[in-house]
């Protein structure tokens, strides 16, 4: 097993099979259409579309990535893979550029086993599934590097660290995070490594190259130069991160950021064996290319968990924040794990430590929840097959505008309370506790009555493995907890139909919630 796995990831060939790999995992992990920020972006795009030259708001004034998905959608149609398929680009233009970068520096072996561990990871399998910022941003993030340690190594040309500006100027303006990449470069500066200081202000040069664009479109465009800076540090009250909404451990704002990296399913044991095989490489054996590269990586990496570690205010402690840490931390213990087993010679260790990544980290893909707008997206479909208007709760309503846009059916869908007669999509998911858009009375209302009708209801198909394992009975081994989560990802949604007068009239509501299908805004 040892020489037939070393044989196939030692050639070019293996990494057309870790390409394969990276396809099928999104393929079984695709997510798609999430109705959140997505939506956001997807608003942008329809704003280069439908009001060209478009300045946009909050969000949609993310050009790296809007206007992309704009020509997606021109390109495509209307539809979840329009909208995904520019961040799904970036992430492989991202993969190959670190693949290519590694092989030049040390050959195909580290690079396949870098890769490997880049494209099982959950966080990126299920992050290349939707439009996300966060995997565009990480691409012009890592091109700017690659591109200053051309330079570094003695390679390049003067012009390899103004592009490397430049691209760290783009990743600026496709989320303003990206200035993070500030203080990996200021320590670099600082000591001035590989050559003289007077040569990184080239970087900054080609980073406020590419800023100066859009102060000059703002500008022209509203009068404000600083525009997206200002509605950047506006548009949200102050994060707390005592109050944690993603799942995370949380005990003290000191080490929080560390608890997300070692306890989340979107990392697995990446840090848990990866950090360890990381450092090893980076502070151990011979001064190589290799190692040299390896340092500069985790120093991003470093930095990077430093900085969003640091935003207490700023950033809530989602794991899709440290993407570049965890990207940096699984190439580098690619290159640590090559070390153990070819220098060393400890391929038995070495292949057991690569089997505990992959299984555990197919297993973090295995139980992400892929399924948590099913309500939003039965109602689209619904709608797109029922000539009547469906109501629904306000939430839903709203969050699924942009699947009801691609049906061309957002004006028959309501998100308000059913007259008699009416069809009432029932979605237990968002009608279960009050929101923005609904309260305590009007939840009441929505909750289904004993004289309403069902018409049809739903709910998702269980996966292979899932249906597999209850069928042997190998379920009743398996906590409860974790087996309804397992087995039941949403809640049946359920259509009815409304008899006559068996609800009081909307005008016993407040108006704030009269208005509560209106479509997203921007």
């Amino acid at each position: 097993m040892q020489n037939s796995l070393q044989h196939i990831l030692a050639r070019r060939s293996g990494s057309i099979l870790l390409a394969i790999l990276f396809l099928a995992l999104t393929a079984w992990a695709w997510v798609g259409f999430l109705g959140s920020d997505d939506v956001t972006y997807a608003i942008g795009a329809y704003g280069w579309i439908e009001q060209f030259p478009f300045v946009g708001g909050h969000g949609t004034i993310r050009y790296p990535i809007t206007i992309p998905m704009a020509l997606s959608f021109l390109i495509f149609g209307h539809n979840e893979y329009a909208m995904v398929l520019p961040s799904y680009l970036a992430m492989v233009a991202l993969l190959f550029c670190i693949w290519r970068s590694i092989v030049h520096i040390s050959g195909v072996f580290p690079a396949n086993l870098s890769l490997l561990f880049l494209v099982t990871l959950p966080l990126v399998v299920v992050q290349a599934t939707i439009a996300s910022v966060d995997i565009v941003e990480a691409f012009f993030l890592f091109a700017s590097v690659i591109f200053y340690w051309r330079y570094a190594r003695g390679e390049g040309q003067m012009r390899d660290l103004l592009f490397s500006g430049m691209l760290a100027g783009l990743a600026f303006l496709t989320r303003e995070t990206a200035i993070f990449i500030a203080i990996f470069y200021a320590l670099l500066f600082l000591r001035g490594y590989k050559f003289s200081r007077m040569r990184y202000l080239a970087i900054a040069a080609g980073f406020l190259m590419i800023w100066a664009v859009e102060i000059a479109y703002l500008w022209i465009m509203t009068g404000d130069p600083l525009f997206r800076f200002n509605i950047s540090m506006n548009h949200d009250s102050t994060i707390d991160r005592s109050v944690d909404l993603a799942g995370n451990l949380i005990i003290h704002p000191a080490i929080d950021p560390l608890l997300v990296l070692l306890f989340n399913q979107e990392f697995m044991l990446l840090f848990w064996i990866g950090l360890p095989l990381a450092l090893w490489f980076c502070f151990s054996g011979p001064d190589t290319v290799l190692r040299r590269f390896a340092r500069i990586i985790l120093l991003l990496g470093t930095s990077w968990f430093v900085c969003v570690g640091a935003a207490v205010t700023l950033l809530p402690l989602n794991p899709r924040y440290f993407l570049i840490t965890a990207l940096a931390i699984a190439i580098v213990s690619g290159f640590g794990l090559h070390r153990l087993w070819i220098t060393l010679g400890r391929g038995r260790t070495a292949i057991a430590a690569l089997l505990i990544m992959l299984s555990t980290n197919l297993l973090g893909i295995f139980v992400e929840n892929r399924q948590l707008v099913f309500g939003e997206r039965q109602l689209a479909e619904i709608a797109a097959r029922n000539p009547e208007v469906i109501y629904t709760d306000p939430m839903t309503r709203y969050r699924a505008d942009m699947l009801l846009k691609w049906e061309n059916r957002q004006a028959a869908v309501r998100g308000k309370i059913p007259p008699p007669g009416a069809l009432f999509l029932y979605n237990p998911e968002k009608v279960g506790s009050s929101n923005r858009f609904m309260d305590a009375e009007m939840q009441s209302l929505l909750m289904p009555k004993p004289e309403w009708k069902v018409v049809e209801t739903a709910e998702p198909s269980p996966e292979m493995i899932v249906s597999l394992t209850e069928k042997i009975g190998a379920n009743r081994f398996i906590p409860a907890s974790i087996w309804q989560k397992l087995r039941y990802r949403h809640q049946p949604v359920t259509l009815y139909r409304i008899p006559d007068r068996t609800l009081p009239k909307a005008r016993t509501l407040s108006k704030k919630f009269e208005n509560s299908d209106a479509r997203i805004q921007q």
